[in-house]
């Protein structure tokens, strides 16, 4: 295992991998590889219509989507805009196959306000990447400074690194353009009291200078109309490209994003043991109801705060070989208390059976404080070259890593004026003493890690094409984790405390391996296999670390039969697949022993088209089938089983027509057949299916100014988008009309 500490020689260290790319200046202009569309200059995204983009910006996938052994979905800037999102969450709903219901994530039925994400049946939690370094901070994602989005589905560490069983989702950073001065600024307001100004503005200074500024202001978002709800988001991003040479171009990025949020956790759900002990009905609580916070507003809060520094090298070594460095500083941190209404219980002491209430506690809290830190630095060399007949693209490369993780328990000694509300007439007015006081010493885990990859994309003939890669990590955390004590606060939640001892490393090889025939140029049938390993036990959030009970890493591993064709004059890309995607899984006996026993596997198949269908046409849509199972576990009763957040058939559909060189109108729907959360061998809860559509229309006043109208859920359906055994659920954003202004300068 590879370790190193956080201090200014491994800052230095960062900064001169970086400078190494630079090398003594030449004459001449910089060149990309051999393409055959034009190439954006800084993201590397290949522009052939308004949603169709043909290759990703990520350096490291040499060929165009059409190329690519894998199923890939871009959502353009153009796609974003015209459907009015701002969050991640709302962007990813333009995919099939992908889930945002968290059903409790982590197991313990814990609804969160941070990003939760599920990718043919995985978690990808932990799979979302910027710019291609992975983003460990647990936030929402605000899409202010991001420009497109990027979803590659199945198991992907060659490339990505460790984890992305499932898939892997990547932003991608608006950055400075040497092409086209610019300046817009935007202003929205809707129907949830949501206020929200953005500005993007690209300044050229001279042809070796550009600078690039984004801010976002935002407040509101009482989506349910409860009086309490708030979203408030304060962004600021710039990025500086100067060519230093013909031949090297250095840029740097820098993301300061603050959230102060007073979120809803969810409203109370009535389980079956609830409905046996009082008069209220099993299922969600009536939809009269829906509108009202069961909460203390005084007490409950959420904060986010964010810092990203990003430097980035580009030298052109040769016609067709460069170098690309990549040095990263990401600092981030969260503190929140939530409430989570539920409704009041009794326990014996003797059986533990539970005696349930018709009144809604206030005591039973969700609270975090944790930070995040990361230093990271990429070097890669990419190139081409004809070697025994062959054109070979290839890209080879190392990564090396510090990441930190440190988490607070509290205790709660708050006392409140009324700990319980009635469910049909609760008091917001709820007031309360005391404190909740965190315990003086975190759990806190530093994992390092250092990497070394190759891929390659070889033209076997002018029909046959093959990529193989290969990527070996090696990984190690130290630190503590939170124990129980045996003893419970005053509310009777358990006390936890810190516990030195952590201390682990694994070494992860990763692989991916395809062969396609192309018949020509715009057709592509291919056959794929990858696999993703990622640690069992030593992950930066664990919570308990037995060290005597060393595992082997969990391993996925996907097998994908694909076909795609580019139609529509190269600017309609049509995508089918077959997949299966088998994964290990830790698990645990009776004893609290850990175990790789676990076998899960998801299996379905794809169709997407994305693009234009003619001038005035454009659209996406896609269908996914998916089929989950529990292949093998601890518990037999298990197997069989499906997993959480994995429709059967999840579908959408979006489309644009401009009706002149004015008036834009567009509509679109979402289906999925229903989110299931499985917990004890159980299917605890079902959504149900779901059709949301959506509308838009845009009308351009004059070259300056530009009106939009958007309505979300046009129908005004009522859904639910989270579940949590802890007793509470969180219902869907009911209809929305949103009015947005642009005016360019």
């Amino acid at each position: 295992m590879t370790t190193f500490t956080k201090s200014p020689i491994n800052i230095a260290v960062g900064i001169a991998l970086v400078t190494c790319a630079i090398s003594a200046q030449a004459a001449g202009s910089i060149k990309e590889l051999a393409v055959t569309k034009v190439q954006d200059q800084q993201t590397g995204q290949y522009h052939t219509g308004k949603y169709h983009v043909e290759k990703v910006a990520t350096h490291k996938i040499t060929t165009a989507l059409v190329d690519t052994p894998k199923t890939v979905t871009v959502i353009s800037g153009a796609l974003l805009e015209d459907q009015g999102v701002t969050t991640m969450a709302e962007a990813l709903r333009n995919v099939s196959g992908v889930s945002t219901f968290g059903a409790g994530e982590g197991g313990g039925g814990n609804i969160t306000t941070n990003d939760k994400l599920t990718i043919r049946g995985f978690s990808a939690n932990e799979s979302i990447y910027i710019d291609g370094i992975r983003d460990l901070s647990s936030y929402s994602r605000d899409l202010f400074n991001y420009e497109q989005i990027e979803i590659t589905k199945g198991a992907n560490s060659s490339i990505a690194g460790k984890g992305t069983s499932g898939g892997a989702v990547n932003l991608v950073t608006k950055r400075a353009d040497m092409e086209m001065g610019f300046s817009k600024a935007k202003v929205s307001f809707d129907q949830a009291q949501t206020k929200r100004v953005s500005i993007d503005s690209n300044l050229v200074f001279n042809q070796d200078t550009a600078l690039r500024v984004n801010a976002v202001v935002s407040d509101g978002g009482d989506i349910h109309d409860n009086g309490v709800e708030n979203y408030k988001t304060q962004g600021l991003a710039f990025s500086l490209l100067h060519n230093i040479s013909d031949k090297t171009a250095i840029s740097g990025d820098v993301l300061i994003l603050k959230q102060n949020n007073n979120p809803m956790l969810g409203l109370p759900w009535v389980t079956k043991d609830v409905a046996a002990d009082t008069s209220y009905t099993e299922g969600a609580i009536d939809k009269s109801l829906w509108d009202i916070y069961y909460g203390v507003p005084s007490r409950d809060f959420e904060k986010t705060n964010m810092t990203l520094l990003t430097l980035k090298v580009e030298h052109e070594l040769s016609d067709s070989s460069r170098l690309v460095s990549s040095t990263r500083y990401v600092t981030s941190d969260r503190q929140s208390t939530l409430s989570r209404p539920s409704f009041l219980y009794t326990r014996d002491a003797e059986t533990r059976k539970k005696t349930y209430f018709e009144p809604v506690r206030l005591d039973y809290l969700q609270n975090t404080d944790e930070e995040n830190e990361l230093l990271v630095t990429q070097l890669d060399f990419v190139t081409q070259l004809s070697l025994a007949g062959m054109q070979h693209d290839i890209v080879v490369g190392g990564e090396i890593y510090q990441e930190s993780y440190s988490y607070y328990r509290f205790t709660d000694n708050t006392v409140l004026s009324s700990a319980t509300v009635d469910l049909f007439n609760p008091n917001l007015n709820v007031t309360y003493t005391g404190a909740i006081t965190r315990l003086d010493k975190p759990a806190k885990v530093e994992g390092t890690g250092i990497a070394i990859y190759g891929l390659d994309t070889i033209q076997l003939s002018d029909h046959w094409l093959m990529t193989a890669g290969l990527r070996f990590e090696d990984f190690g955390a130290k630190g503590s984790s939170y124990q129980r004590t045996g003893e419970r606060d005053a509310h009777g939640s358990s006390i936890y405390a810190s516990e030195d001892g952590l201390d682990v490393s694994d070494n992860f090889v990763s692989y991916n391996m395809s062969l396609a025939y192309k018949p020509n140029y715009y057709t592509n049938y291919y056959l794929g296999y990858a696999n993703s390993q990622s640690p069992s036990l030593s992950t930066l959030k664990a919570s308990r670390y037995d060290s005597s009970n060393k595992l082997d890493p969990e391993e996925a591993t996907t097998l994908e039969l694909g076909a795609k064709w580019q139609l529509m004059g190269d600017r309609l890309l049509v995508n089918a697949a077959l997949f299966v995607t088998e994964k290990t899984v830790k698990d645990r006996n009776d004893d609290r022993v850990y175990f790789l026993a676990g076998k899960q596997r998801v299996e379905g198949f794809e169709l997407s088209i994305n693009g234009e269908i003619n001038d005035d046409l454009s659209i996406i849509a896609s269908y996914t089938h998916q089929k989950s199972e529990v292949l093998q576990d601890f518990s037999q009763d298990s197997v069989g089983n499906g997993l959480t957040s994995t429709p059967e058939h999840t579908a959408n559909v979006w489309i644009n027509y401009a009706a002149s060189d004015k008036l834009s109108l567009g509509a679109g729907a979402n289906y999925t057949s229903g989110d299931i959360y499985w917990r004890k061998n159980t299917a605890f809860f079902d959504t149900g299916s779901t059709v949301l559509i959506n509308a838009m229309a845009s009308y351009q006043v004059n070259d300056a100014l530009g009106l939009q109208l958007n309505i979300n859920n046009l129908t005004d359906k009522d859904y639910i988008t989270d579940y949590s055994a802890k007793g509470h659920f969180l219902p869907g954003a009911p209809r929305n009309i949103k009015l947005g202004l642009t005016y360019q300068f």
